[in-house]
């Protein structure tokens, strides 16, 4: 997105046609969003910190072998190939490379190599082990096998997810963390699919433990909302209730799906309260208002007890708070809630919202809804901003995009 606006010379033809390119652009613009939401997740919305998983390695690389650190250097180190995954045709066991490993090793330690061609410096796959390039994950004997009886990507995910359930918070460290992953990277409905295989009597107690990196904990407050059981998600209702009311520190991660898995769970009820505590609370923390904001979305798109006008409703109140105007304004577009129109109009007037990012949401928004009363606010607003408008509605077509929600 440009960060500065060019300057417009106002003419009436010029103005005419502009307006009608800025609406196109962006009734397009929302077009598109309506088709993307319609479509499963690409990810896990609330897992963080999503590095590639071993079996995502395994599938890009051109060879994979379990080796053994014979010599550490500096610029490379030697290594002894134990077994070769894959790429038989290039490296074979037993063999002794040298390759830079962009990590300190020690003799004697046993590592996962992954060596991938370097297409940008002409490699072609295939080629020779000393060409490739080569990323060293250090093992023991329980993570390799935990690897080596990891399922293909090209098997169904249920199939796949079923595997790594066994292994969310393995004591192991590297297989919990990629056990974690490989849910993270898998979309929601699938994650759904197998929610019935994760251990639901040891997700509160990890929800709740100290030593489970925060970052995984927003996976674990939606796994308690995928409960089946009406007893169980009461109860896990309760729980995650329980977590939302605790005093906390002004960020907390993973917070975002606790308030999603409450919302599964608990529908009107968990609405209201994220509403009073966050959405609506002048007073409430920024981090808190953006991981309700995050949950808000999620259920949106996922959830089902709650009618929209009521999750419009909720979403309006972050109009109030001119830090979260610009993506309040953006998603409601996204939302189609049309009945804002007046509300969302008369924020350009006012001071604490004259940044350009929010009046250039709001511009869009008029310019969005098909009502044809945001024709005639978008027009007392070019009275009072011609050229305020006239840029924005220049950088709404000019770029091709939507205001980004944050």
């Amino acid at each position: 997105m440009a960060t500065t606006w060019p300057f417009i010379i106002s003419t009436a033809s010029r103005s005419n046609s502009l307006k009608r390119r800025a609406r196109c652009a962006f009734a397009l613009l929302l077009a598109a969003v309506s088709l993307v939401s319609s479509r499963p997740a690409p990810a896990c919305p609330f897992c963080k910190a999503l590095k590639p998983t071993l079996s995502q390695r395994r599938a890009e690389a051109d060879v994979v072998a379990l080796a053994e650190v014979v010599a550490p250097g500096e610029d490379a180190s030697h290594v002894k190939l134990h077994r070769v995954h894959q790429g038989a045709s290039q490296v074979a066991a037993g063999q002794n490379l040298s390759v830079p490993l962009h990590r300190a090793v020690r003799p004697g330690e046993l590592l996962l190599l992954f060596g991938t061609s370097n297409d940008e410096a002409g490699a072609p796959r295939g080629a020779a082990a000393e060409s490739l390039s080569w990323h060293a994950v250090p093992v023991d004997e329980t993570s390799y096998a935990y690897f080596a009886r990891a399922p293909q990507m090209r098997l169904p995910s249920a199939e796949r997810l079923a595997y790594f359930a066994r292994y969310l918070e393995h004591p192991d460290a590297l297989v919990a963390e990629d056990a974690y992953l490989e849910f993270g990277h898998a979309p929601f409905d699938q994650v759904s699919e197998v929610a019935h295989l994760l251990p639901a009597e040891r997700v509160p107690t990890w929800l709740a433990d100290p030593g489970v990196p925060s970052y995984r904990k927003g996976f674990y407050g939606l796994v308690l909302g995928l409960a089946d059981d009406p007893r169980q998600r009461a109860t896990n209702a309760e729980l995650l209730r329980r977590r939302i009311l605790a005093p906390e520190d002004d960020f907390r991660a993973g917070f975002d799906g606790v308030l999603g898995g409450y919302l599964l769970l608990a529908g009107p009820e968990a609405l209201d309260l994220i509403e009073s505590r966050y959405l609506a609370n002048p007073r409430a923390a920024d981090g808190d208002v953006r991981h309700a904001l995050s949950a808000l979305r999620f259920y949106r798109e996922f959830g089902r007890q709650i009618p929209k006008r009521r999750l419009n409703e909720a979403l309006r109140q972050l109009l109030a708070r001119p830090e979260f105007a610009e993506a309040a304004t953006v998603d409601l577009a996204r939302w189609q809630d049309w009945d804002a129109a007046e509300q969302v109009a008369a924020l350009y007037r006012r001071p604490e919202y004259a940044q350009a990012a929010t009046r250039r949401a709001i511009v869009g928004y008029l310019l969005a809804c098909p009502e044809p009363q945001a024709a005639e606010l978008l027009a007392e607003l070019r009275g009072f901003d011609p050229r305020g408008v006239s840029e924005a509605e220049q950088i709404l077509t000019t770029t091709g995009s939507l205001p980004k929600a944050q």
